[in-house]
């Protein structure tokens, strides 16, 4: 007989970004929330647009007993008003991390992230008046000339206002273990974005299902678990099954590997 050794982690709430859907969110948020539902995800990760569109997005993910887990956007907006609008979009569902990307820019220079931390610092300021919180999302391009990026954000945005959302997959394609990063920046990480790929794909920014991949989830959420962080989401940009098949593979992945 075999037997499968399942590493028990309980702390983590588990969602899921509606990325993989594509334009569906948009065209059927219900239909989309109904078939994360059915796959056993507690919350869901979007940007913006849907939950302006929807109106009633509260009450529909009441129905599915989903939590709305964050609200994400690109800093290339720069718009205080935009922040407000999703922070009381977040209120209204109780939610709680508003989410940003893209700080260094198309340059990937350390004066948009002087600036751009500037903004966070603002939007985490009015997070924080409400008892919500801003995160920062990783890619590859913080990762990279000694994690410069990351570096700027923690240096000169303050750890109350802004926190940090680590991607698995991006972090790794910058060249820097995912475990490295929380050992460096653990204190500032309460949100997980689950991502994998295989060695060739990422090299070509192409994504594969949970535990298909060379990233290592088991040091990643062993070391999570002493830190901070209450949600891990399942992140697949693009897949060639439905998002159905492929999120829910990803789905049962944590739950079987580590009964999460």
């Amino acid at each position: 007989m075999v037997v499968f050794l399942v590493v028990v982690l309980t702390r983590f709430s588990v969602g899921v970004q509606l990325i993989v859907w594509g334009s569906k969110v948009l065209e059927n948020l219900p239909g989309v929330l109904e078939e994360v539902s059915s796959i056993g995800f507690d919350g869901v990760e979007t940007g913006l647009e849907p939950l302006k569109k929807f109106h009633n997005v509260d009450s529909l993910l009441r129905e599915k007993g989903l939590k709305l887990a964050g609200v994400h956007m690109g800093i290339d907006s720069s718009d205080l008003d935009l922040v407000i609008e999703a922070l009381n979009i977040l209120e209204r569902t109780s939610g709680e991390y508003l989410i940003f990307s893209g700080a260094g820019g198309r340059e990937n220079t350390p004066e948009n992230y002087h600036k751009s931390c500037k903004f966070l610092e603002k939007a985490g300021e009015l997070a924080s008046q409400r008892g919500l919180k801003v995160l920062y999302h990783n890619h590859w391009q913080e990762i990279i000339n000694d994690l410069m990026g990351i570096r700027i954000i923690c240096e000169e945005t303050s750890a109350k206002n802004v926190s940090l959302c680590m991607d698995t997959y991006w972090v790794q394609c910058g060249g820097v273990s995912p475990l490295k990063f929380l050992e460096l920046f653990g204190e500032r990480v309460v949100y997980l974005h689950l991502k994998d790929g295989t060695e060739e794909g990422l090299k070509k920014h192409e994504f594969t299902e949970l535990g298909y991949g060379i990233i290592n989830f088991s040091s990643i959420l062993k070391k999570a678990e002493s830190l901070n962080v209450n949600w891990c989401i399942i992140e697949q940009d693009r897949t060639d099954k439905t998002p159905f098949e492929s999120m829910k593979i990803s789905r049962l992945y944590l739950k079987e590997k580590f009964g999460i």
